[in-house]
């Protein structure tokens, strides 16, 4: 693909709705929309966002195939239109709900798939049909998505962007670095006073940007550094003051210590949590562990301070102690766990390969077809009960944002706030078993059909 803006063109037939589904993902009237074929002759662009990525989106004059020699216009207008198609990195062909496949429709598919084979096809003018079945010729086409919308109300259009993102995202999965490297992917060291936060800070920077002391409380305003490295991307690093016991907080400056460490908490993208193996994981711990939790961050634990132990660190040994952990912050279960020491500059390695990872999960999105094909049927083999023998059933699920990832799923959900928890925890443990997501939280919304 282009490493400029992908370019998506709108084709179809005259008159099926190419212009209006064009201004409907603009978000605004660019073209005119009239119901009198032929009215957009000229190739009509707008560079739109979907979901962060920037895309060049194309309206096209109506391709009729057989153009009569006393309209050159129109001939020319078709010249520019297969122009623009070979340039395409994805076609949007338009096709009418209420008329159903034509014989135009049929040799235009054929003369699309001769030069491109990134067509989706969408039907349009289904006004609140969006949900029911399509009929059997438009399934018959053999494409892996066909989408359903009324471009004139907007039905559809977010699983049309769904689908288009899915494609966009796998096309680009090997520029993982150009994800990686968005510089506002922040990640902030957080913990009790004295676990090794800014020890790990300056191991992590190969500097001494911040002030290490055995005295508890030494740090107090966060500090914030560019980590940049080869291959790995680059982050906005912060090392944050710890966060003491309530009792302790009197003084003013310990206060505003505190209070400015939970804003950068609430301004990360992913928390470095560190814990200090003497010491075990103390109340303390869970309550900022629980921080992360409630604000839906990206989480890393570090188990510090190991070089200290006599034991011999093995394989078993590493397994062990990261279940204990996942056992004792079961809340946090979906956090990636290292164990190590801050001092040892042997670890940057391990920590800039677990920020790439993580951060390409926050970014990376599940195609919809498989979300529908995979995982709709995973959950609803559960037979999750709602209680008086009511099962949970899934009719579409889709991923609605990333950065951090949020699920929706239509539903036939009625219960009450308890078994929307339990059902909501079991559709979660499916989605985290089809896919990648250690180190990220999810959110999974329930919609009643």
């Amino acid at each position: 693909m282009n490493k400029e803006a992908p370019l998506v063109v709108i084709v179809g037939k005259t008159n099926v709705g190419k212009s209006t589904l064009f201004n409907r993902l603009s978000g605004r009237r660019i073209t005119i929309v009239d119901s009198t074929p032929g009215v957009t002759r000229d190739l009509i662009e707008n560079i739109i966002e979907i979901d962060g990525v920037l895309v060049r989106l194309v309206d096209t004059a109506g391709i009729e195939l057989t153009v009569s020699p006393d309209d050159p216009l129109q001939t020319e207008a078709e010249k520019r239109v297969w122009e623009v198609i070979n340039k395409a990195d994805y076609i949007l062909l338009i096709l009418d709900g209420k008329e159903g496949m034509t014989s135009v429709d049929h040799e235009l598919i054929s003369r699309l798939r001769r030069v491109k084979d990134t067509i989706i096809p969408i039907v349009n003018k289904r006004e609140g049909m969006t949900h029911l079945g399509l009929l059997s010729d438009f399934y018959a086409l053999g494409f892996d998505d066909v989408v359903q919308i009324s471009a004139v109300h907007g039905d559809g259009i977010p699983q049309l962007k769904s689908i288009l993102f899915d494609r966009l995202k796998s096309d680009t999965e090997s520029e993982d670095a150009q994800v990686v490297e968005h510089h506002d992917f922040r990640i902030a060291i957080v913990g009790k006073p004295n676990v090794g936060k800014s020890t790990l800070f300056n191991m992590l920077l190969e500097s001494d940007r911040s002030i290490v002391s055995t005295i508890p409380g030494t740090t107090r305003d966060p500090l914030e550094s560019s980590l940049v490295s080869g291959g790995y991307g680059r982050y906005q690093l912060v090392d944050t003051a710890g966060l003491a016991r309530k009792s302790r907080i009197k003084e003013d400056i310990a206060f505003y210590a505190t209070v400015r460490t939970m804003e950068k908490i609430a301004e990360t993208n992913l928390c470095v949590l560190v814990l200090d193996v003497q010491e075990g994981i103390s109340q303390q711990d869970r309550h900022i562990a629980n921080q992360i939790y409630q604000q839906k961050k990206c989480c890393l634990i570090f188990l510090n301070k190991m070089d200290i132990i006599p034991e011999r660190l093995t394989r078993k040994k590493i397994e062990e102690t990261k279940k204990w952990i996942w056992n004792e912050l079961n809340f946090l279960d979906y956090a990636t766990v290292l164990i190590g020491s801050a001092t040892d500059r042997k670890l940057k390695p391990h920590f800039l390969a677990q920020f790439a990872t993580i951060a390409s999960r926050y970014y990376q999105r599940l195609k919809t077809s498989f979300i529908n094909r995979e995982i709709k049927e995973k959950i609803n083999d559960l037979n999750i009960s709602m209680g008086k023998g009511r099962l949970l059933r899934v009719y579409y699920g889709y991923q609605e944002l990333t950065a951090p990832p949020r699920f929706s799923f239509l539903t036939n959900f009625k219960g009450n706030d308890r078994e929307l928890e339990r059902s909501i925890h079991s559709i979660e443990k499916i989605i985290r078993q089809e896919g990648d997501w250690e180190g990220v939280p999810l959110t999974i919304e329930l919609k009643n059909k």
